[in-house]
């Protein structure tokens, strides 16, 4: 140490860190003394030491020791302000040594002493030398030492920032290696610290400031909170968002800072009752959302033609608040309703890339429930440009998240999947958890890969993370994708009760929405279908009350083609769909399927669906190159799309389909068409396939399965346009080839078959 050229050496360092047992150990070796107090010494000797001792204010330095005529070593704490050192250290004459240096590495001990030892010594001490030596120093000890020894004597944002980095914020410090040693018993030592700081208003305003300098807004909210200071807490909040606090913080955070303001200051604010009404609506309490904000604007704020056509009464913010409402509220807009909402974007300011964007992510749901993709496509790219503007990754996120639905509507996996791979970037830049988000994220890429005919990761996820996602918030287009998707793959590689006690589930959660009741009974129908419970399925459609009945669309025409909403159109399509399997040679129904084919507000995955009933009726009118030029046609562009998922549930037609020679044959010379084909033969076998397993016809079969769900010999006959007599005549020899004598035994040879569900 002695051997350095400077004049001065330094020994700057924590407490603990052996600056006074270095000085004395240079003491006897010198034969000389170490001084200890505020002033420096002038003795002789060739070397001064000089201990500063903690707390107090020394003299400026001599100037014989700034100038370098005399050699001396100073030991003192990082806090203690030594006047004239920095001009001694302007002309060269200081060497300092710090924490660094003085720390106690674990090849410093190695050559000590034996390596076992070195290391129990090590992990001992931490490197502090104060500890070396000693025995059972425990983490709680030792956080008492830090933090009257190093942290007592921080300034409220030194404090902040210690705190930030032991978070895991890029806050730079100083020590860090020594500050990483001891990390547990740091911590801990902060919190007993800044505690009592906490309580001390001047204090903790301090800490306040400085946690909104490195931008811990919530930190600094509640903080203002704890000492009352409620107007600056509500500016903080305001600062890191407002009522869009809630994405640029988290969940966690948004509730935290609400409950800190009490219910009369808030209730009296109109950003925060606009932010308890979206925490409402994402608890699913639309009610409560309703109340607040009459409470505060009125009771008419809740009418939405009012709102929409009287914007004088209302401020902009609020406005653009009500358009989100709508989604939560299941408001079915009239299209002169829609032209108002979406003239509120005028009063919008340029620069609020947020509001603008979040009005268009509202505006997104309408088009994709109305079946408007290629204008939903379009908000959505202004969605994801005022959104990356307002650099809020997470709501980016939910906008990626729903052009990849957007695409799987389309029966488009393809693309879907670099959208999904879109939003796993954006989901990487949030700054705060989000396992929500996460999870759904996994649903949709587990979705993208069903679609494609890989049924497990969407198997592994209903069984594993199914309750915590159906009890989460998401908004309605992603709820339907989410029902579509998992209950078609729990009908498939499950069973049908599987598949019903999953939209039960959601059922009870979603009891108050009207359109998600709806939309759970249509799949359910869609599921017994499936199931080939036919007659079951129509009871269900059939009790639902809607003009569209099975004699509105048995009578249909162009009325099928000009159909726009989407849940008239899934329950046309699921009549059309009852009366191709029962009658699929009924005149006029191959000009039907035609109509709604070329409705433009079908998705692609039911097009798809359709074409191919509109395949198997021409089959069962014997028109057999119609049949596979269209089913040909079906399959390349499922295979270019990467949509097996919509086939899959076909598999009740397109096994007949198949199975023709003619047809079969066809199929098998295109490339892309026998990959689709693998991957439905790998998906299972249809049921028609499994009753020619068992020697049984395909007709026999089918009266089988319709005896299966009580449909009378009558019905039957009826459905299919036979007599009862052919009715007995099928049944009989179903019975022969199963080796049953009564009808209740057939049913439950069926059923062990898995003829029926």
């Amino acid at each position: 140490m002695l051997a350095t050229p400077h004049p001065i050496v330094l020994l700057e360092a924590w407490a603990g860190m052996g600056k006074s047992v270095l000085l004395a150990q240079l003491a006897e070796e010198l034969g000389t003394s170490v001084h200890c107090g505020p002033s420096a010494p002038l003795g002789d000797g060739p070397v001064i030491l000089w201990d500063i001792p903690p707390g107090t204010t020394p003299d400026p330095l001599p100037e014989i020791f700034v100038s370098g005529l005399r050699r001396i070593v100073i030991a003192k704490r990082p806090e203690t302000v030594l006047p004239a050192l920095d001009r001694a250290g302007v002309y060269g004459h200081v060497r300092r040594l710090g924490t660094a240096e003085l720390l106690l590495g674990s090849d410093e001990l190695l050559t000590a002493m034996p390596g076992r030892l070195a290391d129990r010594m090590f992990q001992q001490s931490r490197g502090w030398p104060i500890l070396l030596g000693q025995s059972d120093v425990a983490d709680g000890q030792l956080s008492v030492f830090l933090a009257s020894e190093l942290l007592a004597r921080m300034e409220p944002a030194e404090l902040v920032g210690l705190e930030a980095w032991l978070d895991g914020h890029p806050v730079e410090m100083s020590n860090a290696e020594l500050l990483e040693l001891v990390r547990p018993a740091l911590r801990e030592a902060l919190v007993t610290v800044m505690a009592p700081q906490r309580e001390q208003p001047e204090q903790a305003a301090e800490l306040a400031v400085a946690y909104t300098k490195l931008d811990r807004l919530t930190d600094a909210i509640i903080t203002w909170q704890s000492i009352g200071r409620l107007d600056e807490a509500f500016d903080a909040f305001s600062a890191g968002g407002g009522r869009f606090y809630l994405y640029r913080h988290g969940a966690a955070a948004f509730d935290r800072v609400l409950e800190g303001f009490p219910l009369d200051y808030a209730l009296g604010n109109d950003t925060l009752v606009m932010s308890l009404a979206m925490q409402a609506l994402k608890h699913g309490e639309v009610a409560r959302a309703r109340r607040l904000l009459a409470d505060r604007f009125g009771s008419g704020v809740n009418e939405v033609r009012r709102v929409f056509t009287s914007r004088d009464l209302y401020s902009t913010d609020l406005v653009a608040f009500r358009v989100v409402m709508l989604i939560y509220e299941d408001y079915l807009l009239t299209d002169e309703l829609f032209e108002q909402v979406f003239s509120t974007l005028a009063d919008l300011p340029l620069a609020d890339h947020i509001v603008r964007g979040s009005f268009y992510n509202s505006v997104l749901e309408f088009y994709i429930r109305g079946r408007r993709l290629a204008a939903a496509e379009d908000v959505a790219k202004r969605a994801l440009y005022h959104y990356e503007q307002a650099r809020v990754p997470m709501l980016s996120f939910y906008i990626s998240l729903h052009q990849a639905l957007m695409r799987l509507l389309m029966g488009d996996a393809t693309n879907a999947r670099q959208h999904a791979e879109q939003a796993e970037r954006y989901l990487h830049g949030v700054e705060f958890e989000s396992p929500g988000d996460e999870r759904l994220l996994t649903l949709l890429n587990a979705c993208i890969d069903y679609e494609g005919g890989k049924p497990e990761p969407l198997a592994r996820f209903l069984s594993t993370d199914l309750d915590d996602f159906v009890h989460g918030e998401i908004w309605p287009s992603l709820i339907e994708f989410a029902l579509h998707y998992g209950s078609q793959a729990l009908s498939e590689h499950f069973s049908t009760i599987a598949a019903r006690n999953f939209l039960d589930r959601w059922r009870v959660y979603q009891i108050s929405n009207r359109q998600f009741g709806v939309m759970i009974e249509l799949r359910e129908a869609a599921i017994l279908q499936n199931a080939n419970r036919w007659q079951e399925a129509a009871e269900k459609v059939a009790a639902l009350a809607t003009r569209i009945t099975r004699a509105w669309v048995a009578a249909a025409g162009e009325e099928l083609e000009r159909l726009r909403d989407r849940d008239e159109i899934v329950q046309a399509m699921i009549w059309l769909r009852h009366i191709v399997y029962e009658q699929p040679t009924r005149p006029h129904l191959e000009r039907q399927l035609g109509f709604i084919i070329g409705n433009l507000n079908l998705t692609g995955r039911q097009r798809l669906c359709a074409e191919v009933w509109l395949a198997f009726v021409y089959k069962r009118q014997r028109n057999l190159s119609r049949a596979r030029a269209l089913l040909q046609k079906v399959f390349e562009e499922a295979a270019r799309l990467g949509a097996i998922a919509p086939l899959a549930e076909e598999r009740v037609f397109l096994s007949e389909l198949i199975e023709q020679q003619r047809i079969g044959e066809y199929l098998e010379i295109s490339a892309p068409v026998r990959q689709v084909l693998r991957r439905l033969r790998d998906g299972g076998l249809p049921n028609s396939a499994l009753g020619a397993q068992n020697g049984l016809s395909r007709r026999e079969t089918k009266v089988l399965m319709m005896i299966s769900e009580g449909s009378s010999n009558k019905f039957i006959a009826n459905a299919l346009g036979l007599s009862e007599a052919t009715v007995k005549f099928h049944l009989s020899n179903a019975y022969r080839k199963l080796g049953c004598k009564r009808r209740r035994e057939a049913i439950s040879a069926a059923r062990a078959l898995g003829l029926v569900s």
